[in-house]
C-alpha cells in the first residue's frame, strides 16, 4: 500500500531543474534511502514528500490521516521550551499529557507552594495512569540518552543548546513521534559512533516506511532496501541496498560507455560514406543522409559530473607534528593530559571518542588556534598545514555576499595540479562548480557545497599536513569516495577527526580513542578497534558449579602460564558445508555476473524483465555476502 505518491512530479530552482516527470512510492514498512551530489535536491525532495514544499509540475498524494515526520538538516524548535517539552510536541493524547505535565512542573520548581498547580498535577498524573503516558516518557529520556542528551541538558531550554544538541533533539523527537512515514535528513551528523550505531538498530526496529538522506554509507548499505539517484535532473530508483546500487550503477556506466563508442564509430562510418561516395542522390544515399541527421540531432545523455580532487600538496621534511606532554584545557577542565606522540610524514591518524571529549579542541591546538595548557607542540619546518573544520558556515558569515569565484580566487589565481597550470575558474570546475554557478553569491550554496567550497578553498594553497575535522558532515556520497581516493595519493600527514565509520575504515591505519582524559594508541582501522573493543567487553562463559565430591576447578594461571588450548576443529558436517561452499559461490558469482551483462545490455522498453532482474540480483548478492561470510568463519576452524 502506498502512503505517499509523487505522480509526473517536476521542481525547478531558478534556472536549474532538480527533477522531473517523477513517478515515487513510498509504501508501507519501505526503506528507501536518496543520493546525489549536494545540491542535487535530496533535501527539495524530501520536503516535498513532506508536503512542505509544493511542486512545480505534477501531484503529491497523500491520505489525511498518514502521519509524516521530517527531521530537516536546520531543523525549527522553540527557544522557549525545555528539551522534554520539545519532544513531547508530537501528536496523539500521551504527549500532549507528557506536554502538559512538563510545562506544570516546570512552573512548580519556581511556585513549590502553589496550591493549585498541585492539584493540576495530581489531575495529570492520574490521566497519565490511565493512558501509559509513563512509558512513553521513560522512552523518550531513553532516547535522549542514547543520542548524548544526558538528565542534565533535558530540562535546559532548547535555546540554551549548542547547535549540535539542538540537532539530536529534533532526531529524538522525530523518532519517539513514531509516524507512519519517517523522513530523515543526515541524521548522523552531530552523534558520535556509539549514538550511529544505536541509531541504526533503532531504525532497523522501526515499524513505519523510512525516507533517508545519509553520507554514512554503512548506515545507508545495512537499513535501505531501495535506493533513488537524485542526479542531473532525474530521479532514478534502484531495487536493493546501497551495495547493490553499485553493482548496478557500475553496469549502466559500462552499458553507457559502450553505447557511445558503438555511436561514435557509426557516425565516423556514415560521415568517411558521406565525404567520398558518388554525387548523385539516388534514394538510398537519401536515406543514408537523413540516418546521420537523425544521429546528429539525437539527444546526447550528458556524462555524469565527475569531482577531481588532484594532489598539490608541496614537499614535506622528515618531521612533520611533535607532541611532548600535551595537556589541554577548556575553561579550566581539562580534557587531555600527557599526550606525547610524533606524527610521520605520512602518517594516517584517526582520532575517536564520544562528543564533547576534546577532540576538535585538540586538533585546533594542532592547528595554532588554540595554546596547550601544557606541555610542547612543534610543527616541521617545511610543513604547510590546512584544517577542515565543521564551520564551513564561516564562509557564509564572511563571504556570504561575494561570488564563488572570489573566494578562491584570494587564497590564489592560478594553480599548478599534476604540472598543469589552472586558473580559479578551472580548479572550481573540477569541483563541480559550473561556470554559471561560480558567479553566484557563496549564500545561495547548499550546505554540501559551502563544504566544497570550503575544501577546495583549502587544497588550492597545497598543503602537505591535513587536519579533518568531521570531513564526512553535509558532503555528499560521490564526493567523499573521490575525497578517500585523493587522500590515498595524497603525499602527507592526515589527521582525522571522524565519527563516521566507512571515512575511518578507508583512510587511517592508526586510531587514538579518548579514554579518562588520554588518548589510547591502537594499530588498526576502526572496524578493527571495533571488533577488539567487542572481544575485550564480551564475557566468558561462567564456571559450572562443581558436583559433591568433585574437585573444584583451579584458578586460571596468570597470563604466559595458561595452558594452551587449540583452536576449535571443523566437524564432519561443518567439512561438507564448507566444500559446498567452495562450490556454489563461484557458480553464484558467475550468476551475478550474468545478471550484471543482461541489466547493462540495452534491451528496449521491457521494464518489467528489467525490475525482474534487479530484483534477481539483489537476492543474489545479499545470499553471496551472507555464503561468504560463513565461507570464512568455517575456514578459519581447525582441521
Amino acid at each position: 500500500m502506498s502512503l505517499i505518491s509523487l505522480v509526473g512530479a517536476s521542481k525547478d530552482f531558478g534556472l536549474r531543474s532538480l527533477f522531473s516527470d517523477l513517478d515515487l512510492h513510498v509504501g508501507d514498512r519501505d526503506r528507501l534511502g536518496l543520493i546525489g551530489p549536494n545540491g542535487a535536491g535530496k533535501s527539495t525532495l524530501l520536503r516535498v514528500l513532506a508536503g512542505l514544499e509544493p511542486l512545480d509540475q505534477g501531484e503529491r498524494r497523500c491520505h489525511v490521516r498518514t502521519r509524516v515526520v521530517l527531521l530537516d538538516q536546520e531543523p525549527r524548535l522553540d527557544p522557549d521550551l525545555t528539551v522534554l517539552e520539545q519532544v513531547f510536541a508530537g501528536d496523539g493524547e500521551a504527549m500532549a499529557l507528557l506536554r502538559e505535565h512538563a510545562g506544570v512542573s516546570h512552573q512548580l520548581a519556581t511556585s513549590p507552594e502553589d496550591d493549585q498547580l498541585l492539584a493540576r498535577l495530581s489531575a495529570l498524573q492520574h490521566r497519565m495512569d490511565s493512558c501509559q503516558a509513563w512509558d512513553l516518557e521513560r522512552r523518550c529520556r531513553e532516547v535522549l540518552e542514547r543520542l548524548g542528551i544526558d538528565a542534565a541538558h533535558q530540562e535546559r531550554t532548547i535555546g540554551e543548546l549548542s547547535g549540535g544538541n539542538r540537532r539530536r533533539v529534533a532526531l529524538a523527537a522525530a523518532l519517539v513521534a513514531e509516524p507512519e512515514v519517517l523522513l530523515l535528513d543526515e541524521p548522523t551528523n552531530h552523534l558520535d559512533a556509539e549514538g550511529v550505531e544505536w541509531l541504526q538498530s533503532y531504525l532497523d526496529r522501526f515499524g513505519g516506511a523510512l525516507v533517508l538522506v545519509t553520507h554514512d554509507r554503512y548506515l545507508l548499505d545495512r537499513v535501505t532496501r531501495r535506493i533513488v539517484a537524485v542526479e542531473r535532473g532525474e530521479a532514478r530508483p534502484y531495487e536493493g541496498n546501497y551495495g547493490t546500487y553499485l553493482a548496478l550503477k557500475a553496469a549502466e556506466e559500462e552499458a553507457e560507455a559502450s553505447s557511445a563508442a558503438k555511436l561514435k564509430g557509426t557516425l565516423r562510418r556514415e560521415l568517411a560514406w558521406l565525404r567520398q561516395g558518388p554525387k548523385a542522390r539516388s534514394t538510398k544515399q537519401k536515406a543514408r543522409l537523413q540516418r546521420i541527421d537523425a544521429l546528429l540531432e539525437a539527444p546526447a545523455r550528458q556524462g555524469r559530473s565527475s569531482l577531481a580532487m588532484a594532489a598539490t600538496a608541496r614537499r614535506i621534511g622528515k618531521r612533520a607534528i611533535t607532541a611532548e606532554g600535551l595537556a589541554v584545557a577548556v575553561a579550566e577542565r581539562t580534557l587531555l593530559h600527557d599526550f606525547s606522540y610524533d606524527f610521520s610524514p605520512e602518517d594516517r591518524v584517526g582520532i575517536i571518542g564520544p562528543n564533547g571529549v576534546g577532540k576538535s579542541s585538540l586538533l585546533e591546538v594542532i592547528a595554532g588556534r588554540r595554546s596547550p595548557s601544557e606541555g610542547l607542540l612543534e610543527l616541521g619546518a617545511t610543513v604547510k598545514l590546512a584544517y577542515f573544520d565543521q564551520h564551513s558556515d564561516v564562509l557564509l558569515a564572511k563571504d556570504g555576499k561575494r561570488k564563488v569565484i572570489e573566494v578562491v580566487q584570494e587564497a590564489a589565481s592560478r594553480v599548478q595540479v599534476d604540472g598543469v597550470e589552472l586558473t580559479a575558474s578551472q580548479l572550481l570546475e573540477r569541483f563541480l562548480f559550473p561556470p554559471a554557478q561560480q558567479h553566484q553569491p557563496v549564500a545561495k550554496l547548499s550546505g554540501g557545497e559551502r563544504r566544497r567550497l570550503h575544501l577546495c578553498r583549502l587544497l588550492i594553497e597545497a598543503p602537505n599536513v591535513l587536519l579533518l575535522d568531521e570531513p564526512t558532515n553535509d558532503l555528499d556520497v560521490h564526493t567523499l569516495s573521490v575525497l578517500e581516493e585523493f587522500l590515498d595519493d595524497f603525499r602527507g600527514c592526515v589527521v582525522v577527526v571522524s565519527h563516521d565509520r566507512w571515512f575511518l575504515d578507508r583512510t587511517v591505519d592508526r586510531l587514538f580513542h579518548f579514554e579518562a582524559g588520554r588518548l589510547e594508541r591502537f594499530e588498526g582501522n576502526y572496524s578493527s578497534w571495533l571488533e577488539r573493543r567487542a572481544d575485550a567487553t564480551t564475557p566468558g562463559p561462567a564456571p559450572a558449579p562443581a558436583a559433591a565430591g568433585q574437585q573444584a576447578p583451579r584458578p586460571a594461571e596468570p597470563p604466559g602460564r595458561a595452558a594452551a588450548v587449540g583452536p576449535r576443529r571443523r566437524s564432519f558436517k561443518e567439512a561438507r558445508e564448507l566444500e559446498r561452499l567452495e562450490t556454489e559461490l563461484p557458480e553464484l558469482e558467475q550468476r551475478r555476473r550474468e545478471l550484471e551483462k543482461h541489466l547493462a545490455a540495452p534491451s528496449g522498453p521491457d521494464y518489467a524483465r528489467l525490475e525482474a532482474l534487479t530484483h534477481e540480483l539483489a537476492a543474489l548478492v545479499e545470499r553471496i555476502a551472507a555464503a561468504e561470510e560463513r565461507w570464512l568463519v568455517l575456514s578459519e576452524l581447525a582441521l
